[in-house]
């Protein structure tokens, strides 16, 4: 049903649908990745919108109870926040140049019968969660740079440098990664990582004197080769980086050149030199969980990434997910 203008008289031709309960509220438009100008949500009840995650700008008209338009919003840009209107009862959200368009001005009175109610599916959700995920993830990880960047004030270690760029550049890459084109659902693919990531906070030094090559410089040059493996494979990845097995963008670039997995293998070089250097019986533990961690999410990873053509066509050029000529 169009939208009646009792005002001037005028009809908007657009199709209406109504958000009434918290979670299609929650989500909006966020599901979406490109305006149709036919087309308009209207949230029940609402006095208050954000746009944080969404991929295009928006027009959007706060109304009373009776209809009546409080305040209108032209050219919303993403990421930003429209403070409460009093005595709003709903918003009306559409595409940007709608109220333009369609004559529509503070005072109107305006009678929306909706063409039915919408409701969030998982995409749409994990689209809404994207930019309060990133930013929970950044800060989480804005304790590791501090906590990095003190530790190697204090003790001046070169690799300690590494790991603060190690840290500071994933808490960068969390608050500006891509969203999604394709992302996994199953349970374990989401499991699998996130345990994966956990275990490597636990890893500690030993307590006992290195001894022998191996568990003394020999471990700090593995740990240095792999944190510059590391550094690399994230400069290349950039805004595609994410935990998830997900398609955000092929990458073909930098150490993407050689192997389809340079940040895997980079992490692994890493923790083998650490535990050389400190082969306890807890790290050596952890270390074989991160090996079959990482292993999984290579795997679990290319089955998603294996729908997009692109991507087939950029593992026939690169053959090798670990190593050149091995795996």
């Amino acid at each position: 049903m169009p939208i009646m203008n009792e005002t001037t008289g005028r009809t908007a031709p657009v199709s209406v649908r109504e958000a009434r309960d918290f979670f299609s509220r929650c989500v909006g438009l966020l599901g979406t990745r490109a305006p149709d100008p036919d087309r308009a949500l209207h949230l029940v009840p609402s006095a208050s919108i954000h746009t944080f995650g969404m991929a295009y700008p928006i027009d959007a008209l706060f109304l009373d109870g009776k209809g009546r338009v409080l305040r209108a919003v032209r050219g919303l840009a993403p990421g930003r926040v429209v403070a409460p209107v009093p005595d709003a009862r709903s918003v009306l959200e559409m595409t940007a140049g709608a109220i333009r368009r369609h004559g529509l001005r503070t005072g109107d009175r305006l009678r929306i019968v909706p063409d039915g109610t919408t409701a969030a599916d998982w995409k749409s959700a994990a689209r809404a969660a994207h930019g309060p995920v990133n930013v929970f993830l950044a800060l989480l990880w804005s304790r590791f740079v501090l906590s990095a960047f003190e530790a190697w004030r204090l003790g001046g270690d070169p690799m300690g440098l590494g790991i603060v760029i190690h840290n500071t550049l994933l808490m960068l890459f969390f608050l500006t990664r891509r969203n999604s084109e394709r992302l996994s659902l199953r349970f374990a693919d989401w499991l699998v990582p996130i345990l994966t990531l956990g275990a490597a906070m636990f890893l500690r030094p030993a307590e006992f004197a290195s001894d022998g090559w191996l568990m003394g410089s020999g471990g700090a040059w593995i740990q240095a080769a792999g944190m510059t493996g590391i550094i690399l494979s994230l400069m290349s990845l950039g805004r595609s980086f994410g935990i998830i097995p997900a398609n955000r963008n092929i990458v073909r670039r930098g150490a993407y050149r050689i192997v389809r997995h340079p940040l895997y293998v980079s992490e692994l070089i890493f923790y083998a030199g650490f535990v050389s250097a400190n082969p306890t019986a807890a790290n050596i533990g952890l270390v074989l969980f991160i090996t079959a961690g990482q292993l999984w999410r290579s795997v679990a990873e290319e089955r998603v990434l294996a729908l997009d053509p692109a991507y087939r066509a950029y593992r026939e050029e690169v053959r090798f997910r670990f190593v050149p000529g091995v795996y």
